[in-house]
């Protein structure tokens, strides 16, 4: 699907349906995304709070609650790791299984 990012203090949010979270399985207030920069993309993927101390070193949000769904806040570095303008390009998001994968949008 493709999405547009919403402007956010230094960076740029990439909001959520609720329903399509649920689909996902992910249980926005509860789960915590583990967000990996591989080929231009970034790659979402839930973690258990168990987990967190395995996951440290790396890039790991809380879900933004906004109207009827929820956001996840991006700095701005991991826009640049998309080459993205995020004011003028869209996005494309990708869902497999429970992971959700974010490139540009061609």
């Amino acid at each position: 699907m493709k999405k547009k990012l919403k402007p956010s203090g230094n960076g740029w949010v990439l909001y959520f349906q609720k329903s399509l979270l649920k689909l996902l399985g992910y249980k926005p207030d509860e789960v915590k995304i583990l967000i990996v920069a591989k080929n231009s993309s970034l790659h979402f993927s839930p973690v258990n709070p168990e987990e967190l101390d395995k996951y440290k070193n790396n890039m790991v949000r809380n879900f933004q609650k906004s109207g009827c769904g929820y956001g996840i806040y991006l700095p701005s570095a991991l826009i640049d790791i998309l080459e993205i303008d995020p004011a003028s390009d869209y996005i494309n998001v990708e869902i497999n299984e429970n992971t959700v994968l974010v490139k540009k949008a061609q």
